[in-house]
């Protein structure tokens, strides 16, 4: 049985952004709107994934039950589900060290502070990873914009209105909503290169099985 890499990573992928965003930073669950609609958007992203343990056992037994590769596949796309959740969990806690989700706060001096926010960053990559997946994948200005407000928590929005009032008041804070303003982006936008490079790794079901 060939591993499925693409299919795989994409169970990963969108079981974290589900487990981090609908479970961890909104605490909405599933089963309500907004949950059913980063599911949706999840779909979209990570196509052919089926992100929920019920679907793939749907899946499963609803297959041939008499295929080896039916229960091989699908079990795959059960522990990749579980690792995207675990690696959710971690991020969500910082691995354990702290309830809850980390404070998403503009520090005085982001560059000489990073070691304290080491979660933040990670969290800012992650965001980036994901949403920039979702917004090159999907090609609707509905999701990713919707995506962009669930994994908003882990990123700056506002960068732009507070600079431009940062230079309404004269630059008296230059110094900090300046460097806030240049690496918060920055982070974001290596996450998403990041996530390219990571799925440009990945090989195709076609590619692996003609190596």
């Amino acid at each position: 049985m060939e591993m499925d890499w693409k299919g795989n990573m994409a169970e990963l992928g969108g079981a974290f952004m589900l487990s981090w965003v609908v479970l961890g930073m909104s605490g909405s669950g599933v089963g309500t709107l907004i949950g059913a609609a980063t599911l949706a958007v999840a779909w979209m992203a990570f196509s052919g994934a089926h992100l929920l343990p019920i679907v793939t056992w749907c899946h499963m037994m609803t297959g041939d039950l008499a295929d080896q590769d039916n229960w091989m596949n699908n079990g795959m796309r059960l522990v990749f589900q579980a690792l995207g959740a675990l690696a959710a969990v971690l991020l969500a806690t910082e691995a354990g060290s702290m309830e809850g989700l980390p404070d998403f706060v503009h520090s005085e001096m982001w560059v000489a502070t990073m070691g304290d926010q080491m979660w933040a960053v990670i969290g800012m990559m992650a965001a980036g990873a994901v949403w920039w997946q979702i917004h090159t994948r999907c090609n609707s200005e509905w999701a990713s914009a919707f995506a962009l407000m669930a994994l908003g928590g882990a990123m700056t929005l506002d960068g732009a209105h507070q600079m431009g009032s940062m230079l309404a008041d004269g630059g008296t804070q230059v110094a900090d909503v300046a460097v806030d303003w240049i690496m918060n982006g920055l982070v974001v936008g290596l996450g998403a290169l990041l996530g390219m490079k990571i799925d440009e790794m990945i090989p195709d079901g076609d590619d692996a099985s003609a190596e």
